[in-house]
C-alpha cells in the first residue's frame, strides 16, 4: 500500500471537516425504502446547517453591529454563490 504525501493544507481541512463527513455519513442509502429515508434524513441534516449557518451570521453581524438583513444579504449570500463560481472556473479552465 502506497500513502501519498499529504500537505498541510490538505491535512488541516481533513480536521476541520471530518465532523460534518461523519455526520452527513449517517444518511441511508437511496435503495432503502424507495429513497425517502435518505430524503428525509438528508432535509433534516440541510435544515440543521440553515439553522446554524443562519445563528452564526447573526452573532458575525452583531459583532460587527450590523442588522441581519445586512448581513444575510451580504455575508450569507457571499457564502452561497463564491462555491459555484470557483466550480464554475474550474469547469471553464477544464473545458
Amino acid at each position: 500500500m502506497v500513502i501519498e504525501e499529504v500537505s498541510l493544507q490538505e491535512a488541516i481541512m481533513h480536521f476541520m471537516t471530518v465532523t460534518w463527513k461523519v455526520i452527513f455519513a449517517m444518511v441511508p442509502p437511496t435503495h432503502w425504502g424507495g429513497g425517502w429515508p435518505a430524503f428525509i434524513i438528508a432535509l433534516t441534516f440541510i435544515g440543521a446547517v440553515t439553522a446554524i449557518v443562519g445563528e452564526v451570521a447573526s452573532l458575525f453581524g452583531c459583532v460587527l453591529g450590523m442588522p441581519d438583513s445586512v448581513t444575510a444579504i451580504t455575508f450569507v449570500a457571499l457564502g452561497t454563490s463564491l462555491p459555484d463560481t470557483f466550480a464554475s472556473m474550474t469547469a471553464a479552465k477544464n473545458s
